[in-house]
């Protein structure tokens, strides 16, 4: 009887604790500007949880520091773009050849690397800002609104975006990407694609993953799942954009590569090099990892689709989630090329939107931010190394310890 009582006290201090939250967070976000004011809040806690490895970058800088080889080569890059110097030096430049926009920008900004650092961060802000006025545009609700950011801003797919500090630009790629997701204007949605598209070749394959939102969006606001439907969207309005970016990259692409880089070849290429010995043990907890949370949402829009017999989009949403995974075994890091996977959860939201009830998607999106809020912020690199952005207070820790020569920390 005593055991029972107090499970019934938990459950009531349980249930009004989660029914005071959302009138705690809409009381929070009355102000004028309140989407900023979201946005500036989920960034200062993600640093906060995963603090980037700035000491890294500030070692690079340093005369006899060690230095962080894809700004070098994006240096080389910047000085003669179609005939780099030092190619072969290291395994991972034959990988970058094809990735103009950051020596592009190393040569706009005057070889600042350290604007090139700070562009991205304005564009990481920008990449959740985005995100959150879509959200509260597609539910009207700025509980939804704040519950998805803190658990996206949480993720591998924006903490990352900080952490980036090594040259790779995928956070540039990122906001490229969602910029053409979330536009209606053709030109708009080609420019975004070639700049992603040129900044890293995961962004490629990323285009077919808009293609299956604007699918899904056409389908829920027409009402028609038919595959007649579903292949028209594939063909037409924003997914031409996306077809024509292809064409045109690629054609640039062959060009180059036939007249500047006959010889080249990628030495990983058609390697699963996830399943090999020396980098197995990683790609369990990437799969992972990468969506933390969002998985739940994932898992939810499938579901859905499932019990609502709209088996053709589902069908289409499955093989393109296959696609993620089966692209990233090829490569090292693989939570890299998991993250180019984003769309996906955008479009478990629009499948929320349009077949769930504000109250369930609440609830879905309250355990969704609790899970990516508490997860630690770990990837895998390759090698079976898995690295963790320790917190703030951690880090304090360790640049305490340096200096005191505790020697806690290796």
């Amino acid at each position: 009887m005593i055991v029972f009582l107090g499970l019934h006290t938990l459950d009531m201090v349980l249930e009004n604790f989660y029914e005071t939250i959302p009138v705690k967070t809409e009381l929070w976000l009355a102000s004028k500007g309140w989407l900023m004011k979201l946005t500036i809040f989920a960034v200062m806690l993600s640093l906060f949880l995963s603090f980037p490895p700035y000491t890294l970058l500030i070692d690079h800088f340093r005369e006899n520091g060690i230095k962080l080889d894809a700004w070098v080569f994006i240096e080389n890059q910047a000085e003669d773009l179609l005939h780099p110097r030092d190619m072969d030096a290291d395994i991972r430049r034959e990988n970058m050849i094809f990735r103009w926009t950051l020596p592009l920008l190393f040569r706009a900004t005057g070889q600042h690397l350290l604007l090139i650092i700070v562009l991205q961060v304005v564009l990481a802000i920008g990449f959740l800002y985005m995100l959150a006025r879509y959200i509260f545009d597609l539910f009207q609700d700025k509980v939804v609104t704040a519950y998805f950011i803190l658990a996206l801003s949480n993720i591998f797919v924006s903490v990352w975006s900080f952490a980036d500090i090594h040259g790779y630009g995928d956070g540039i790629a990122f906001f490229l990407l969602l910029l053409a997701l979330l536009s209606f204007h053709p030109l708009v949605i080609f420019i975004a694609l070639q700049a992603a598209f040129f900044t890293d070749e995961r962004a490629v394959v990323a285009g077919g993953y808009l293609i299956l939102f604007y699918i899904a969006r056409n389908c829920f606001q027409s009402g028609d799942f038919t595959l007649k439907s579903i292949l028209k969207s594939g063909i037409s309005g924003n997914s031409r954009a996306v077809l024509v970016a292809w064409a045109i990259y690629f054609s640039i692409r062959y060009y180059v590569k036939t007249r500047y880089f006959p010889e080249h070849t990628y030495s990983t290429l058609g390697t699963p090099v996830l399943f090999a010995d020396a980098h197995r043990n990683g790609l369990g907890s990437s799969i992972w990892s990468t969506m933390e949370g969002t998985w739940i949402l994932l898992l939810a829009g499938g579901f859905i689709l499932l019990i609502l017999k709209r088996y053709w989009l589902l069908a289409l949403l499955f093989a393109g989630f296959s696609v993620l995974l089966t692209t990233g075994i090829f490569v090292h890091d693989i939570d890299r090329a998991l993250a180019y996977g984003f769309p996906f959860v955008l479009i478990s939201m629009l499948i929320l939107r349009y077949s769930a009830t504000l109250d369930t998607v609440r609830l879905l999106l309250f355990f969704t931010m609790i899970i990516c809020v508490i997860h630690p912020q770990v990837f895998y690199m390759g090698y079976n190394k898995i690295l963790w952005l320790e917190p703030l207070p951690v880090k304090f820790l360790m640049q305490l310890d340096r200096m005191m020569e505790w020697k806690m920390f290796d």
